[in-house]
């Protein structure tokens, strides 16, 4: 027959507190967190779901189109943009329509709280009609005064409804970028 020792207790009491703490530190690092790469192409993938957008600017309208994501350098992303301005009023007679390309770029982060995609230090880095005209250049100076009154650093914007981001957009905790590629953090 055995014979529980006076030790067994006092082995018990001592396991315990063990036992208890690395039950709590297994919840504490049950969470993992990894890295899903995005390559400039996949990024202008994703950016097209966003598209087209249509802004409303005091005389004239401004409709953006075919996204493309560029990696500017080690901390900057650009985002290029076919656009139309338009000023298309029937009443006064007028009918105008130009065409051509923009560029904006920042430095990309992202805020888990909002879940939004934040642009620091934006900047309108080209700003290029098809025609030179004084109809170009009046657009030309009011896209760059609405840039300057209207655009708040840093820029957000909702992640894109895009297939790739969906089995694990509310798992994205930072968005990170090196000057080759994106890295979307994630934790599980």
């Amino acid at each position: 027959m055995l014979q529980k020792s006076s030790n067994s207790r006092i082995g018990k009491v001592w396991l315990a507190p063990v036992f208890v703490g690395f039950w709590l530190a297994s919840l504490v690092h049950a969470a993992f967190t990894t890295t899903v790469p995005v390559s400039e192409r996949l990024a202008g993938d994703v950016a097209v779901s966003n598209f087209p957008v249509a802004l409303a600017l005091e005389e004239f309208r401004l409709l953006l189109t075919e996204p493309q994501v560029l990696f500017l350098g080690p901390e900057r992303i650009g985002l290029r943009v076919a656009f139309q301005a338009y000023d298309h009023r029937p009443a006064q007679g007028v009918a105008i329509s130009e065409t051509g390309q923009a560029m904006l770029s920042g430095r990309v982060a992202y805020d888990a709280g909002a879940g939004e995609v934040l642009l620091h230090d934006p900047r309108l880095e080209q700003l290029n009609f098809d025609r030179d005209n004084a109809v170009t250049r009046q657009f030309t100076d009011l896209l760059r005064a609405a840039w300057s009154d209207r655009v708040s650093n840093p820029m957000r914007s909702t992640l894109p409804p895009h297939p790739y981001l969906q089995p694990f957009k509310a798992n994205i905790t930072d968005i990170l970028y090196d000057g080759s590629h994106i890295s979307l953090v994630l934790a599980y």
